[in-house]
């Protein structure tokens, strides 16, 4: 009884401390009919995405991310993305995705375990997928900006359920 007692009293004072070390989440604008986000129309050509990555126990990291899309032979979209931090550091990943229904999508990632499953509703496009790492959860929600050419992207990360990473992106049409 008393372990238990002090197991939550830790806890209790632990996890607020350790999701105090992240900036407060974005808010989610409601999506709206228009314009509706389909992301193999989206990201099919070339695409080109600026933001910054706050991380626990780091200083935020400025990011910028290359993309080209396309439809493959075989009908599913295919986003090669190469994404650049501002200390050099690079990471490479392939997005390949297929619409299943009118608003599901169902896709691999370079950096996911397993399968993704995404969905639309207008102008959202939200994605969650669980890290080449156990209980390491990735959730985006990239909104389709009224001119039709940018995408605004959170992303959270959790590690057991706790807030560790943040992203907060515009991706934006090349032509």
């Amino acid at each position: 009884m008393h372990g238990t007692y002090v197991f939550r009293l830790v806890s209790a004072a632990l996890l607020p401390a350790l999701s105090g070390c992240l900036s407060a989440p974005p808010l989610h604008p409601p999506a709206s009919g228009r314009p509706e986000l389909r992301p193999e129309v989206f990201f099919a050509g070339r695409t080109r995405g600026s933001g910054e990555l706050e991380e626990r126990g780091r200083a935020p990291r400025a990011m910028s991310v290359q993309g080209f899309g396309r439809v493959e032979s075989d009908g599913t979209f295919r986003l090669d993305q190469t994404v650049t931090f501002a200390d050099g550091e690079v990471r490479t990943r392939t997005w390949l995705m297929r619409r299943v229904d009118a608003h599901a999508y169902t896709a691999t990632l370079s950096d996911a375990a397993g399968e993704v499953a995404a969905e639309t509703k207008g102008n959202v496009f939200h994605v969650r997928y669980l890290m080449r790492a156990p209980a390491v959860f990735m959730e985006q929600w990239l909104h389709l900006q009224p001119d039709g050419r940018s995408v605004i992207n959170f992303a959270t990360i959790t590690v057991a359920g706790v807030p560790w990473a943040r992203l907060a992106e515009q991706i934006n049409r090349v032509d």
